[in-house]
């Protein structure tokens, strides 16, 4: 555990720079911009240059603006100056701009194109600097006014930055750290559990580490950090919600195998398989096939997303509530995660400001859920090792107590139960011979008493295995034995 969080506060310690304001690490800073957005995503520069003419634009007043995933696309005015030297803008990354159109007035003055990014092309596009989040090159020796058209659909803040190229390259890789460090964690925490699966066979682990693999993946892809990806794998396409499906199911599988949610809480079982259901199964469906709006999709996704975090977590207290001990670290890991996403949620719908930390809270929040959840399994193993224990004192002691029994039952039968039988046994010797009637009667008087005992010591030998419930245990044995004996009694007498 210790080693967890050393490497966690390593890493975190140097996260630490790019978390304070850009303006104090670096000349990079929030310019004063304008924005319209465009409902339609059809606008040309003619009828954006027009509307600005007009005013219909609006002052970001140097802050990031929220948008939601119905504006498609924004388009931004700002005035620069680069004739002292070379600039760059920062709108943001490849995962909130997915389409950007940079434009700047002629000598003529019209605006004209100056380049474009395609986040589906890669980092190698003219005028980008080769980092994830976007770095554009602004016009050489410009004073003067320009346009940003920047289209992505989903929830994102934008805010335009620009600095010269030693601020921004600066800028750019500390947005980077934080990222490639969630996912070095994220690494060595799959590398050490694939060997404890290996080492122990634990079926547990077969979905924790699905679900890391998916994290170190998924975090980053929609934190602006994309690895690979495809058109198909970008929100508003019909195969988005398949692929994401992947995180809910390895987290509902995790949370039912850890838990054990079908032998200790049926309700929870059934609540977190019906919203898997609707994340894995009928959404991916209603996108796929266009059954409903984009917009309606994703308020259904986002709100049944929630809810499906909010039912593991309250799954986890319920067992942690009811004793089962091994939950604390997952009840806690989950807390950090769904801390993370209220964070988002409440910054992409401008409730809360934009914040470096809030920005990068997903990483935070997931990479402490990861670790604690690897604590989690540990104590489920340590608990495991403890019960196995237990069950073998357990074992033990039925063994013990069994062969006392047995020699209680063997002591019984060698001389409790063999001395009136001897008795009687002589007895019958001496009733053959010629006896007078008085002696006669004493002999079987005697016989009698010997028998009475025989029956009490007996019954003392029945209920000692009626007692510890052997008679109802080994009932078929017993009346095996007792045909077998039987049958040689009745062959001997044949």
């Amino acid at each position: 555990m210790r080693n967890y969080i050393y490497f966690i506060l390593f890493w975190l310690n140097i996260a630490n720079v790019p978390l304070t304001d850009a303006k104090e690490t670096s000349s990079v800073s929030i310019t004063e911009s304008y924005y319209l957005v465009d409902p339609t995503g059809k606008a040309t520069i003619i009828e954006v240059t027009s509307s600005f003419q007009k005013g219909h634009f609006q002052n970001t007043f140097k802050k990031p603006i929220n948008f939601s995933i119905m504006d498609s696309v924004v388009w931004f005015s700002c005035y620069v100056n680069t004739i002292q030297e070379d600039k760059y803008i920062s709108p943001g990354n490849e995962s909130t701009a997915w389409e950007v159109e940079l434009y700047a007035q002629s000598e003529s003055g019209r605006f004209e194109r100056q380049l474009s990014y395609d986040h589906l092309e890669g980092q190698n596009q003219e005028g980008v600097l080769p980092f994830r989040t976007l770095g554009l090159a602004l016009p050489q020796n410009y004073d003067g006014q320009i346009l940003l058209r920047i289209a992505g659909r989903r929830h994102k803040n934008y805010a335009l930055k620009v600095g010269n190229l030693t601020s921004m390259t600066s800028y750019l890789i500390q947005k980077q750290m934080i990222p490639i460090a969630f996912m070095a964690i994220m690494l060595c925490i799959f590398v050490y559990n694939l060997f404890l699966l290996i080492s122990t066979r634990d079926l547990v682990f077969i979905p924790y580490l699905l679900y890391v693999l998916f994290i170190s993946f998924a975090i980053p892809f929609h934190g602006g950090y994309v690895l690979f990806s495809a058109k198909w794998m970008w929100q508003g396409m019909p195969f988005y919600t398949l692929w994401t499906s992947i995180g809910y199911l390895t987290a509902a599988f995790f949370t039912i195998y850890y838990l054990d949610l079908r032998r200790t809480s049926v309700r929870f079982f059934y609540l977190i398989v019906f919203l898997s259901s609707i994340l894995v199964v009928v959404i991916p469906i209603l996108d796929a096939t266009s059954m409903l709006l984009f917009g309606t999709i994703s308020i259904i996704l986002s709100i049944t997303s929630f809810l499906f975090y909010l039912s593991l977590w309250a799954a986890g207290i319920y067992a942690w509530v009811r004793g089962q001990q091994n939950a604390r670290f997952y009840v806690i890991g989950w807390l950090f995660a769904l801390s993370s996403m209220i964070l988002f949620i409440l910054s992409v719908n401008g409730l809360i400001a934009y914040t470096n930390f809030v920005e990068q809270s997903f990483y935070y929040g997931f990479a402490v859920e990861a670790v604690l959840f690897a604590f989690a399994i540990g104590g489920r193993m340590k608990i495991l090792q403890l019960e196995k224990i237990a069950l073998e004192v357990e074992h033990v002691n039925y063994i013990t107590e069994q062969n006392r029994l047995l020699a209680k039952q063997s002591f019984m039968n060698s001389h409790l139960l063999r001395a009136p039988l001897s008795r009687i046994l002589g007895l019958i010797n001496l009733l053959k011979s010629p006896l007078s009637k008085k002696e006669n009667e004493r002999y079987v008087s005697l016989v009698e008493d010997s028998t009475i005992e025989m029956d009490d010591i007996s019954k003392r030998i029945s209920a000692m295995l009626e007692e510890g419930g052997y008679l109802d245990e080994y009932q078929e044995d017993f009346e095996e034995v007792k045909q077998s004996i039987y049958k040689e009694l009745k062959r001997k007498k044949e």
